[in-house]
């Protein structure tokens, strides 16, 4: 038996090539967002990192942003509760009107992060469950670093083949903020150009990078949570 994850973050990453944006045109994206409550930003802010939206954080941690960079506009939700259909709703509408409002016509690629934590069913503490399942060397021989450990993790590169075109990254870590969770990231990169009549597509991307971590990960986890010894 699988998990269910609870997803805590998402990230959208479009890339474009370099240039110089005019904060007039980002302006009309968020008034025209604005009249959009689910999807609208509260905040217009011209900064020298870029242009950001956002929306006032309800607890601490939340964010819901778009920023437009020189070179990418970076759409984050954090800690909000979003599903991941909510993400991609947003992620597509946000993306498809910047693209026409700002003369954007291609996105040289994508890159989506999703952050969920799980809680495993055999062990009260994750980080004995990452030791003793998933590295195990760490638990056999644990003193060899000569002082206690306070959180471990591993990171797992899935480079492109010929049935899947995108990257995967995937790390699965300890939580600090709770130590009966496990804490795990799948960062996607996919190198393909994206016109703007095919930005719906994000939504497939994210979602496969969503399914992977909620999917084969989650899968690669559950069996290995066996009863201690």
């Amino acid at each position: 038996m699988t998990y269910d994850p609870r997803t805590i973050a998402f990230a959208a990453e479009i890339l474009y090539p370099p240039q110089q944006l005019r904060a007039d045109l980002v302006q009309n994206v968020h008034n025209t967002l604005y009249q959009r409550p689910q999807l609208g930003y509260q905040n217009f802010q011209v900064a020298p990192d870029g242009i950001h939206l956002s929306n006032l954080a309800q607890a601490p941690g939340q964010v819901s942003m778009a920023s437009f960079m020189h070179d990418r506009l970076i759409i984050r939700e954090e800690m909000r509760g979003s599903t991941v259909e909510d993400f991609a709703t947003r992620a597509v509408n946000v993306a498809t009107l910047a693209f026409q409002t700002c003369n954007i016509p291609t996105s040289i690629a994508q890159q989506f992060v999703v952050r969920s934590l799980i809680t495993p069913r055999k062990f009260k503490d994750g980080r004995e469950f990452l030791a003793q399942r998933l590295i195990p060397p760490v638990s056999q021989d644990g003193n060899a670093f000569g002082r206690p450990m306070q959180s471990l993790g591993v990171r797992f590169v899935f480079p492109p083949n010929e049935d899947q075109k995108q990257t995967f990254q995937v790390r699965i870590e300890t939580w600090p903020q709770d130590q009966r969770s496990i804490w795990l990231e799948n960062s996607s990169i996919y190198a393909s150009p994206l016109a703007v009549a095919q930005m719906p597509r994000v939504a497939d991307q994210l979602a496969a990078t969503y399914s992977y971590l909620t999917g084969p990960v989650c899968t690669f986890l559950a069996n290995l949570d066996t009863p201690q010894v």
